[in-house]
């Protein structure tokens, strides 16, 4: 009798713990991306991390000598970023039409 009933209360846990199932809320909105990976920086343009990041400075590209299409200025950008904050893995960029270009250097947590 008390085999059958220590069975049964096994049983009852056990069907407790399957019928629990983890709740995950998070979903995408219509405006949430992935980004690009340079140079191992994940690359956002007029867009900001969705998790929690620490700003470490800004860097800015006065003058291009080159062709000042978006490609040179992002490559400049991430190399000054990569020297002088060699811990941040993201980089958030602001391009000016008449003004210098800038981009903040930042670690995502």
């Amino acid at each position: 009798m008390k085999k059958v009933v220590l069975g049964g209360l096994i049983m009852v846990v056990i069907y407790g713990l399957f019928s629990f199932k983890v709740k995950y809320n998070y979903e995408p909105k219509v405006n949430t991306a992935e980004v690009d990976q340079y140079e191992g920086l994940y690359v956002f343009v007029d867009s900001k991390p969705v998790r929690e990041y620490e700003y470490l400075g800004t860097e800015k590209v006065v003058l291009t000598f080159g062709s000042g299409q978006y490609r040179d200025i992002r490559d400049k950008l991430i190399k000054k970023v990569k020297k002088e904050y060699p811990q941040a893995n993201g980089i958030i960029f602001h391009f000016n039409e008449n003004a210098s270009d800038k981009a903040d250097a930042i670690k995502i947590k």
